[in-house]
């Protein structure tokens, strides 16, 4: 297996404090990651530990299977790491036009230098712009040049710090495909730092969640969905709920009494007597043929094609949401609820591993 990027138990202190601890990734050739968590998590950090930018302070950097950072040794500076750098501010040179912000960063001796500048500005859709410098364009435009002039340099690897998060939608979904498209044409590696779901979800081969200095999750953005690990990755992954309910234990695995009904969400059970639930959307929903569990819909609007819907339930007496496809009467009902679709988590915050 080529791996474009291998980072083997990493840790970078600030004085006495950890902000990154015991960091292990493997990224394949060619494979897009998106680094993601909260703010102060630590997805700077990391990513100036894999640009140069920072050293380690324990563990061991490759990148394309060579050393860059062993935190002894060997310390290979950002200049030399072979990187291509995009940036949220996009960081171009304003004092040159797009087509020379591009041919600066091809390696000397590229034979035709202005051609293979402007067939980079051609792949990225901004070759109409070519003679403009930076001011005249737009957001969306100017990242794309800054994509360009990262690739130009035929990078080992891409880093990509929050490139899209200043742009408006539509800018935004565009670029998401060119720079899907783009990575996916040259074969390189690409990390993308984010605090957007939607980039894991059109972007990722692999997702990385950071809470608090530790990867918590890793993995394909279908195994986070599947199976979240922590309460903010089920609510990053687009969960809802985080109310706090009791439940029992049965054979290790954790028992919810609702509405009379007993059910076994997955996952191992929760330290304590209660804990946080969390739920898919598409695992609370009308019962069929009036069998389930009695609940009262107390609010109907309608959201992107399919309709929210706020249910009632007495025992315990609590509030879930759902979403249907078709608009269901307010008042008393019954509802069905899958158990493949609902989460636990301690209600302290020291969410299941």
């Amino acid at each position: 297996m080529n791996l474009g990027l291998e980072i083997i138990n990493a840790t970078r202190r600030l004085g006495s404090r950890a902000v990154l601890r015991g960091i292990n990734l493997a990224l394949e050739q060619g494979q897009f990651l998106v680094l993601a968590g909260e703010s102060g998590s630590g997805k700077t950090t990391m990513l100036r530990l894999i640009a140069g930018l920072d050293r380690a302070d324990a563990g061991c950097i490759k990148i394309a299977g060579a050393v860059v950072d062993d935190a002894a040794q060997v310390f290979v500076p950002a200049e030399r790491r072979g990187l291509g750098m995009v940036f949220q501010d996009f960081a171009l040179w304003p004092h040159l036009s797009c087509l020379e912000n591009v041919a600066l960063a091809l390696p000397a001796g590229t034979p035709k230098r202005s051609q293979a500048a402007r067939d980079l500005l051609e792949r990225l859709g901004v070759a109409a712009v070519a003679s403009r410098r930076p001011a005249l364009l737009s957001g969306g435009q100017q990242q794309r040049v800054g994509i360009a002039r990262a690739l130009a340099s035929r990078p080992r690897l891409l880093l990509l710090d929050e490139p899209l998060s200043s742009l408006d939608l539509e800018s935004r979904e565009m670029l998401r495909e060119e720079l899907r498209e783009t990575v996916r044409a040259t074969g390189i590696s690409a990390v993308l730092v984010s605090h957007d779901p939607e980039d894991c979800w059109k972007l990722a081969d692999k997702i990385a969640i950071l809470e608090n200095g530790v990867i918590r999750q890793q993995g394909a953005p279908a195994s986070l969905w599947q199976a979240p690990s922590s309460s903010y990755i089920a609510r990053f992954t687009g969960a809802l709920g985080g109310v706090c309910v009791p439940f029992a234990v049965q054979g290790g695995a954790p028992v919810l009494e609702l509405g009379g009904q007993r059910i076994m969400p997955c996952g191992p059970a929760p330290r304590g007597a209660h804990a946080r639930l969390f739920w898919r959307g598409d695992a609370v929903r009308p019962a069929s043929g009036g069998e389930g569990i009695p609940a009262e819909a107390i609010d109907l609007n309608f959201e992107a094609g399919r309709f929210h819907v706020r249910w009632r339930i007495a025992d315990p007496e609590m509030t879930l949401s759902g979403y249907c496809q078709s608009p269901v009467p307010l008042g008393p009902q019954t509802i069905s609820i899958d158990p493949a679709g609902l989460f636990l988590f301690d209600v302290t915050g020291a969410d299941n591993t």
